[in-house]
């Protein structure tokens, strides 16, 4: 949906140029934006064994690292910010590697997570 509205704003810009090679300017300023959430999914797809695609070092990487972001993010309100950042593109991807956000992931990774007790569902 971000992505749709971003493409909402950049039509909006290419019009407003006038109509003159205007679909060559869209999809030239939309390809720079799509490219980033599709990387995101792409990646984020391969995590599964059953999905078929190269797995390059760099997408088992970002993988196992997303991962472990997750874990930490349970417990650290700055790392589930930093990921909802970049997942609604207000930041870009790189972001999540920060060397302080880097070392936050890290720490959250060294202690065992607890289970989160709650209220029994009651009987119907």
């Amino acid at each position: 949906m971000t992505v749709a509205c971003v493409e909402a704003v950049i039509l909006r810009e290419c019009l407003g140029a006038g109509a003159q090679g205007i679909a060559r300017r869209f999809f030239r300023k939309a390809g720079a934006l799509i490219d980033i959430p599709w990387q995101i999914a792409v990646g984020s797809d391969l995590q599964h064994p059953r999905v078929q695609g190269k797995r390059s070092a760099q997408v088992r990487f970002i993988n196992w690292y997303i991962a472990k972001l997750f874990r930490a993010a349970q417990r650290d309100d700055v790392l589930a910010t930093r990921f909802l950042e970049v997942a609604n593109l207000t930041q870009q991807p790189p972001a999540l590697l920060d060397p302080r956000i880097a070392l936050r992931v890290w720490k959250g990774n060294r202690r065992p997570i607890q289970a989160v007790r709650t209220a029994a569902a009651p009987q119907l």
